[in-house]
């Protein structure tokens, strides 16, 4: 049984190795890990899948320059 403070950690830092925002070292530890426990193995795949649905997946709405422009414009800065 896996402790729950563990668990959503491990779950922490799969997240920002996903999203490249550990350093190597940090990489290969998570990596040490999911290659000692199925379940943490399972948490990855299962998180790769899903990003790569989403990057597949999700239409995004195609922004006109002139909304760019409208929003900047909207924004000023003293």
């Amino acid at each position: 049984m896996r402790a729950p403070n563990n668990y959503q950690q491990f779950r922490q830092k799969v997240d920002l190795m996903l999203d490249n925002a550990l350093s190597q070292e940090a990489q290969d530890e998570v990596m040490r890990t999911v290659d000692s426990n199925p379940e943490y193995r399972a948490l990855l795949n299962k998180e790769r899948s899903f990003r790569d649905f989403v990057r597949n997946n999700v239409v995004r709405p195609k922004v006109t320059p002139e909304f760019i422009q409208s929003i900047k414009e909207k924004i000023k800065f003293d």
